[in-house]
């Protein structure tokens, strides 16, 4: 059946594009997943994983739209992700909408860009990227400061994404219990604190910092293993919290 609604206006193409944060626990770093692009444009340069929405419409013989199977957004941008990277995540936050008029050279094209939180585990490239790799985002920073005027070191705007995607990720972790998410399952307050030393760029009282985070109450800690005391995130707990509209109160800054 053709749609009640049909207007002849320019459609633009729609993407979805996702910055995935991960923590480095030996090197207490703070590292991004990139791609090095297979294919035209920017072919060998690298980007965030990312891809086109897909629209699937079955028509008749008339030409007339019968079935449509469409995605969403974000379900665009975690299978653009597992496709180019092989990497699944369990967290992805929305960062905004990028729309500047000749970001994209194939056309006019709209992206949604996300966040995401993972251990650096090994990734791979695939379908159009050719390589998948985390990167220190501290050097992937310096090297956007260094670009000449008018120049980028990531394709299309992606050093845009990547400095709102960072900026957001340093406003949530004092109000929303996302860092647990970039350790392992159990983990020490050292590695918490670590955690939010790096991506905040201060330093804590150790006392004082394990005392705001156990008010939180979406840490467990398990029994103690000689003289090192464990902790592991309550799912539960952290889930009815981020569906709530209370807050952390974690404002260390």
């Amino acid at each position: 059946m053709k749609s009640t609604y049909s207007y002849q206006y320019p459609r633009p193409a729609l993407t979805a594009d996702t910055v995935v944060f991960g923590f480095d626990g030996r090197e207490a770093e703070l590292k991004i997943l990139l791609i090095e692009r297979g294919g035209d444009p920017y072919m060998g340069k690298m980007a965030l994983p990312g891809g086109f929405l897909e629209i699937e419409a079955k028509t008749d013989a008339d030409g007339n739209v019968i079935e449509e199977k469409n995605e969403t957004l974000e379900a665009c941008a975690c299978r653009e992700l597992e496709e180019e990277t092989g990497l699944k995540v369990n967290f992805m936050k929305e960062v905004g909408t990028f729309s500047t008029p000749g970001r994209d050279p194939r056309g006019v094209t709209v992206t949604d860009a996300f966040y995401a939180l993972a251990s650096p585990v090994s990734v791979r490239g695939g379908d159009d990227a050719r390589k998948a790799m985390w990167v220190p985002l501290q050097s992937v920073l310096t090297a956007i400061d260094s670009m000449p005027s008018g120049m980028r070191f990531l394709a299309f705007d992606h050093d845009d994404i990547v400095r709102r995607a960072f900026n957001q990720l340093r406003t949530d972790i004092c109000f929303e219990p996302v860092a647990f998410l970039l350790l392992t399952e159990t983990f020490s307050m050292t590695q918490v604190q670590e955690i939010y030393q790096t991506i905040l760029g201060k330093e804590f009282d150790r006392r004082n910092f394990a005392r705001k985070v156990l008010m939180s109450g979406v840490l467990d800690r398990l029994v103690p293993v000689g003289r090192n005391v464990n902790y592991k995130l309550n799912r539960a707990k952290f889930e009815e919290l981020k569906n709530s509209n209370r807050r952390l109160k974690l404002q260390f800054v």
